[in-house]
């Protein structure tokens, strides 16, 4: 009989994903913390998932939920918490709202990222491994439905995934897909410019990045032979790591990665950030495994800084401690 293992970043979305399925009644329920096994603490190494599950030892899949007003930069985030399982083979489930009632003064209807849906799709579709995303319904006015019904889709797909020997291929999976691709269809027919990259980011000459900035190629993984280069401009002053770390992996995944590996790109990616010079940039941002500040470090070919620019990164590892417990 296979034993489960729900991992959890809080004790919440454990007990949340318990009761999903009857199957995980009995199932260990562990903290995500440096005592984990090694399989687990590799999925986590971008960033902590909500729910990783365990059969019999295995990652065999990994679950993350928000119930947040999905605007901007913020969905995208959550993308660095599947990207590393996904590159693992370990299939995702993002559970949140397609749609969702912002509050306050100006009150009204906000829409999830279309970039989010699209790259967790490209994530997917580049290393072979299922990303689903059930929308978190809602009622007719946009308010998160939190009567237990919500859950009824994403229970029948985890019942049915672990009688199917934790295989993904199940009839609950397609009509995710469905209802996903309907919610895709209609974020885009109300906002066309998701299709396009958003203001912030670029796709540029290779050779007009590097006329542009000294200390380019440098002696890192950004590479001239590739034409093309994207960058992504992040205007931040002070120390911040979500949503902005969780983005460039989007981007990554929809305007560069061609594989599983950071290496695997067909156009350079540069995240810039005019606003910090080479001083504060490594007050506010030390590349230290173990704090949150080091996936600055994990994805990109290059660091723009308004007096410097970082390529070869390993130079600025600080160590290996603290690998989970810190990572906050």
């Amino acid at each position: 009989m296979t034993e489960y293992t729900i991992v959890h970043d809080a004790i919440q979305e454990a007990d949340w994903f318990q009761r999903l399925a009857d199957d995980l009644a009995g199932a260990t329920i562990s903290r995500l913390d440096d005592d984990a096994p090694e399989a687990v603490l590799e999925i986590a190494s971008y960033d902590r998932p909500d729910v990783i599950l365990l059969a019999d030892d295995d990652p065999v899949l990994v679950v993350e939920k928000t119930g947040h007003v999905p605007t901007g930069k913020n969905p995208l985030q959550r993308v660095a918490r599947l990207v590393k399982a996904a590159e693992l083979g370990v299939p995702g489930v993002f559970f949140v709202p397609y749609a969702a009632k912002k509050h306050g003064e100006n009150a009204s209807k906000t829409n999830l990222n279309y970039r989010a849906i699209q790259a967790l799709r490209r994530i997917e579709a580049v290393n072979d491994t299922p990303m689903l995303i059930p929308p978190w319904p809602t009622d007719d006015d946009y308010e998160l439905v939190h009567d237990g019904s919500e859950d009824e889709l994403v229970g029948r797909f985890v019942t049915q995934f672990l009688r199917n020997g934790c295989d993904p291929d199940v009839p609950a999976a397609d009509e995710i897909r469905e209802q996903s691709e309907r919610g895709a269809e209609r974020i885009l027919s109300e906002y066309a410019p998701y299709e396009r990259p958003p203001n912030s980011v670029a796709i540029r000459p290779t050779e007009d990045v590097v006329a542009q900035h000294d200390g380019l190629p440098g002696s890192g993984s950004f590479r001239t032979d590739r034409d093309e280069t994207v960058v992504c401009e992040f205007g931040f002053r002070t120390r911040r790591t979500d949503p902005y770390v969780g983005a460039q992996f989007a981007y990554d995944y929809l305007y560069c990665r061609t594989g599983p590996s950071v290496a695997d790109r067909d156009r350079n990616l540069v995240l810039d950030m005019p606003e910090l010079d080479r001083e504060t940039w490594f007050d506010y941002h030390p590349y230290k495994p173990g704090n949150k500040t080091a996936l600055w470090y994990a994805c990109a070919d290059a660091l723009v800084l308004s007096d410097d620019v970082l390529t070869d990164f390993a130079q600025f590892r600080q160590g290996d401690r603290g690998r989970i417990d810190q990572y906050r």
